[in-house]
């Protein structure tokens, strides 16, 4: 999946530590968001040995989730361990399986990446640029796409959308990205009963829908956390 291949993963070079006694180790990198402290390499080799409890697990699929979501590919040992989790999990679509079953960071990345493979599968589609084009002619942009789709409707637009949303996945707060996508993946929606006769198309409504609906979960499941401390 490109959004993986991004990451750098196919990258090796990382050794491990020789075995004995040491303290906890973390890959880290420049940048990432708030509190973001790079991978856990020795939670890292616990789950390829199956002997990762469930909450260093949880906080690993967070740092992995982190990872994915940064603009720019990771350094090499970074990209290794990235590897070597991906390769326990199975693949490319392994690890987004994965991720999506920790509430969070990494199911609303995850969800987000999903959508963005959307908009890039459909938005060369000359049929979907089409009635994009039309759907733009006869009714202003919706509020929460103002100012995010380009002034002319080509074949790029929703590429380009897609790719404005996955560069916000790498900010520290993941709530304007979630929603932005769940917009896009509204357009992609109403899109859908445009082409749903056209081949290679027709699943456009279907899709989006589904992805609308698990955008709206996992965003809540970002948001409702911190709505809460703040009612305190």
């Amino acid at each position: 999946m490109s959004n993986l291949a991004d990451t750098g993963v196919e990258s090796s070079g990382y050794a491990p530590p020789a075995s004995g006694p040491r303290s906890v180790e973390r890959l880290s990198a420049p940048g990432g968001p708030s509190g973001y402290e790079g991978v856990d390499i020795g939670a890292v080799h616990a789950f390829r040995r199956g002997r990762l409890e469930p909450a260093r697990e949880a906080v690993l699929a967070d740092q992995v989730a982190a990872v994915i979501g940064q603009p720019e590919p990771p350094c090499t040992p970074i990209a290794s361990a990235m590897r070597q989790v991906m390769q326990h999990v199975g693949g490319d679509a392994e690890l987004l399986a994965w991720l999506d079953k920790f509430p969070g960071r990494p199911q609303l990345i995850t969800r987000v990446l999903t959508l963005v493979a959307l908009l890039d599968r459909f938005g060369d589609c000359r049929p979907v640029v089409g009635a994009l084009r039309e759907f733009r002619m006869r009714a202003p942009d919706p509020p929460s796409l103002a100012g995010h789709l380009p002034d002319v409707t080509g074949d790029a637009a929703l590429a380009c959308l897609g790719g404005e949303i996955k560069m916000m996945l790498g900010e520290d707060d993941l709530a304007p990205a979630g929603r932005l996508a769940m917009a896009a993946a509204g357009l992609l929606a109403d899109l859908g009963p445009h082409v749903a006769k056209v081949p290679g198309a027709e699943e456009l409504g279907a899709l989006a829908e589904r992805s609308r609906t698990g955008l709206r979960e996992a965003l809540a499941a970002v948001e409702e956390p911190k709505a809460a401390a703040r009612a305190r």
